[in-house]
């Protein structure tokens, strides 16, 4: 492990990273592997408070796997479908049409009405429709066309009440759809919030304190709180301190699809839940859900094509281009083995800034890159997240392989 640590130590020492947090752990946990690197914050030239492995951060969308795990505890209990019409649920959503493009003269936006359905399981697969208008350059102009700024709104429907791209389940896009799935969680549960419904079902059976939607609410986790980095924009090579709005706890709802505040350790017990599969989270034939593929044809399709781009490929993991993939009802499924790494259905996700998990049951092996440093995809993190993993497969090699 010295080439794997020099390496880290190195890497925060030139300030190519600010620090990071790598966990490792095996289905027993006979196997553990936890190692912390560098600062808590770059803010000044003199910063060299360290960082500590229960420092708080922001796990962006490694929050789907929560909500996930939510939606499908509903499931288990008949209280949601996966493949019934969700604006029984979510009104709102009733009639929404799909955006095929503007008026030349007027600049007015040109819809359609929608001829299929929206499920839960493509709200869970993000073939809803639906994409983020933070990235989606049609979406924004629809924003502008309504007098609305990207991004703007406390709550979910605020935030992400938008058209469709698409017909459901015809194509892929990433998207806010598990937000709305979260609203699904807590209007089955007597209008519970999120937050409420994780703590007694998902935080609870784990024993996990220190994970929260509304940081706000535990001034001794803000104290804990690690600095958001970026890469300096001036091409050498370092990073620097990043005040970036979407860091702020200033919403109303608990977004399902990304709020959620952590420290490295409490998430992991949650993938070792899933890889143990313990049965304090979800049933089996749930958790086998999590591993199977969910995307129609069309659908994973689209989603291959949409990454034969370098740079949202390095968003979305930097698997080597062309790696087999398909999407599960947690997250990214790999659909090929990739010699000394990733084996075939590992499942795997992260958070934007440079935050990844993965979990791999062919192996018995489960692990958390966590650091705060934007923007998503950066090829350093990306890199040294990659190092890590590689590292730790070599490590395990043999401790618990699946039976």
């Amino acid at each position: 492990m010295s080439s794997l640590e020099d390496a880290f130590e190195e890497a925060c020492r030139q300030r190519n990273i600010p620090g990071a947090v790598l966990l490792a752990s095996d289905r027993h946990g006979k196997f553990r592997y936890e190692k912390v690197f560098g600062s808590r914050s770059v803010k000044s030239p003199e910063s060299n408070e360290p960082l500590e492995i229960d420092g708080m951060m922001w796990f962006a969308s490694c929050t789907k796997l929560l909500t996930c795990i939510s939606v499908l505890q509903c499931v288990e209990r008949g209280v949601l479908t996966l493949d019934n019409d969700v604006t029984d649920v979510l009104p709102e959503l009733k009639g929404i049409e799909i955006l095929t493009g503007f008026d030349e003269e007027t600049g007015k936006p040109i819809t359609k009405k929608a001829t299929r359905r929206i499920t839960l399981r493509h709200l869970l697969t993000h073939s809803s429709g639906m994409s983020y208008d933070l990235f989606d350059l049609t979406l924004q102009k629809w924003r502008a066309s309504q007098g609305q700024k990207v991004g703007e709104g406390k709550t979910v429907a605020s935030k992400f009440s938008c058209p469709l791209l698409y017909e459901p389940g015809t194509a892929w896009g990433y998207s806010p759809s598990i937000d709305w799935a979260g609203k699904m969680v807590e209007r089955v549960n007597d209008n519970v919030s999120l937050q409420e419904y994780m703590k007694t079902h998902v935080w609870g059976p784990l024993g996990i304190k220190d994970m929260i939607f509304h940081l706000r609410e535990r001034p001794d986790l803000v104290k804990r709180l690690v600095d958001l980095s970026e890469r300096d924009p001036s091409g050498n090579g370092k990073v620097r301190y990043a005040d970036d709005p979407g860091f702020r706890d200033d919403v109303d709802d608990a977004l399902g699809g990304g709020g959620v505040f952590a420290n490295a350790p409490e998430y992991l017990k949650v993938l070792q839940s899933i890889l143990a599969d313990d049965g304090k989270l979800l049933k089996s034939e749930s958790v086998e859900k999590l591993f199977e593929p969910h995307l129609t044809k069309e659908s994973q399709q689209a989603l291959m094509k949409l990454l034969e781009d370098e740079q949202l490929n390095n968003q979305f993991g930097g698997l080597p281009l062309g790696t087999a993939k398909d999407w599960s009802l947690g997250g990214l499924l790999i659909q090929e083995d990739l010699p000394g790494w990733r084996r075939h259905n590992t499942l795997t996700w992260g958070g934007l800034p440079n935050l990844t998990w993965f979990i791999d049951r062919e192996v018995g092996l489960c692990g958390l890159y966590a650091s705060q440093v934007i923007p998503p995809g950066d090829p350093k993190s990306i890199e040294m997240s990659g190092m890590f993993e590689r590292a730790m497969y070599e490590k395990c090699k043999g401790v618990a392989p699946r039976i």
